[in-house]
């Protein structure tokens, strides 16, 4: 390992410590070390994380080849810090990843999407219904209406509960209302060494915070299972069962179940919201193409009809803006993936040893100026059709590659269109300054660090819809 990893360029390493040093630093500030990182070395970059080899890889090509290989099906050593509260399982990897996500890829497939639009209607239309009752002088974040959207109908769709259930469900407001601090000490202990020492984590008291948060959803994933549970000892066919069904019709451990409940649930409804309060906001910073969007709304779906698949195919302005807010804002900053064996990139000219940690920089590649005109620039008007012909399609990853990319990438775009027409045929959104001027923080994803602050007002809707 030591005698391939001098063919790859970094920075100099210290004994032991590797070159973690450099990345103990605030969680917005990392995003520019890996900047700075690719910008001096290249597309390939080593670092060590303490005794672990991380080659990072840039090249588009590369990405491509190494992501969609079986020989790097593994997650990287920093998906540990996630298994104290979704375990070994269909996001962190490990021996049983594979045969959890099969279980459960059926409730994920279009066809199964197709069947929640009713759901997702009237989530997004009680959305709609609450913001406009905003005083319209008034900014707010808006993330915290869209996730309790999001949330319902997450728990109405993939967790099978009735709307009457989730509403009541074991400490779901806590849940959702605390995730994002639990992804920031997920985040804070994954990148200070000294937290990963017991005693010190001990000390800190933020181990008395994680228990507290495993405890907490602990409760809620054990209601979602009993529920479940005993609405399995009444007849269910396969078009009626959903996620948690198909995992406890599996007979798997209970433990298993829940830590898979609580992936399921996260992974769908807080990035989900994220990106809709992203699209929101962007909207709310561009008048230009809000009226582009609300346009093509109105002369494709019109003022009431439900939102079906095939209106969402006709609607392109919102898809540009919708890509350019995955492109901007990166649900995964980073990847990470262990080599299972050694495999070799950029023409032969560097090989990756075994057990090496491949380092993805998700956020650097969207933002990559050889790829994307003005990178760091707002521009829905990039994934134009001509615009996207003449760009690398390798350049653009927001759900990964390969056989460990995001399982609810139809589903999430399905709830965060539906739910972004429901909200712009009703309502004009407005925000101060430019997006450009938003400070991004890091807690996993990229998102923006005061939050998505805007202003609403209900539209006046005389235009004659087609």
């Amino acid at each position: 390992m030591l005698e391939l990893a001098k063919l790859v360029p970094g920075p100099p390493a210290l004994p032991l410590l590797g070159n973690a040093l450099i990345f103990m630093v605030h969680a917005k500030e990392q995003l520019k070390i890996v900047n700075q990182l690719t910008s001096k070395y290249g597309d390939y970059v080593k670092f060590w994380l303490g005794p672990d080899l991380n080659i990072c890889v840039k090249n588009p090509a590369d990405i491509r080849f190494l992501l969609t290989s079986n020989t790097v099906n593994q997650k990287g050593p920093v998906y540990e810090f996630f298994k104290n509260f979704i375990g070994d399982g269909i996001l962190t990897g490990g021996k049983h990843w594979k045969a959890h996500r099969k279980i459960v890829m059926p409730s994920y497939n279009k066809k199964a999407v197709q069947q929640f639009s009713s759901v997702f209607n009237k989530e997004a239309e009680d959305l709609a219904k609450a913001l406009s009752k905003k005083d319209p002088h008034q900014t707010f974040n808006v993330y915290f209406d869209v996730v309790n959207c999001t949330t319902q109908s997450v728990c109405q769709t993939l967790l099978g509960l009735t709307k009457e259930e989730s509403l009541n469900l074991t400490r779901l407001r806590e849940v959702m209302l605390e995730t994002h601090n639990m992804y920031q000490l997920i985040h804070l202990k994954m990148t200070r060494w000294w937290l990963h020492i017991p005693i010190i984590y001990y000390l800190s008291g933020r181990k008395r915070i994680e228990d507290n948060y495993i405890k907490m959803v602990d409760d809620l994933t054990s209601d979602v299972l009993q529920k479940r549970k005993n609405a399995l000892k009444h007849e269910v066919t396969e078009n009626s069962m959903n996620a948690v069904d198909r995992l406890i019709l599996e007979i798997l451990d209970e433990e298993e179940i829940k830590l898979e409940i609580f992936t399921i649930f996260t992974t769908s409804q807080e990035a989900s919201a994220k990106i809709v309060a992203g699209v929101l906001l962007f909207l709310a910073h561009l008048p230009d193409w809000q009226e582009r969007v609300y346009d093509e709304i109105l002369a494709t779906v019109g003022l009431r009809d439900e939102v079906t698949e095939e209106h969402l195919k006709s609607l392109h302005n919102l898809d540009m803006v919708y890509k350019e807010v995955l492109r901007y804002l990166s649900i995964g900053s980073m990847l990470q993936r262990t080599v299972e064996k050694e495999m070799t990139i950029n023409n032969g000219k560097i090989t990756l040893p075994v057990n090496t940690s491949l380092v993805v920089p998700i956020h650097e590649l969207h933002r990559d100026p050889r790829y994307w005109d003005e990178p760091n620039k707002v521009k829905p008007e990039r994934f134009l059709p001509e615009n996207v012909k003449n760009r690398d399609p390798n350049a653009f990853i927001p759900f990964s590659l390969g056989p460990m990319d995001c399982l609810g990438r139809v589903y999430a775009t399905k709830l965060i269109k539906t739910i972004v027409v429901q909200v712009i045929r009703q309502l004009k959104l407005e925000a101060d300054g430019t997006l450009e001027e938003l400070e991004l923080d890091v807690a996993i994803s990229v998102k923006f660090a005061k939050g998505y602050n805007l202003r609403v007002k209900k539209r006046n809707n005389n235009r004659t819809s087609a």
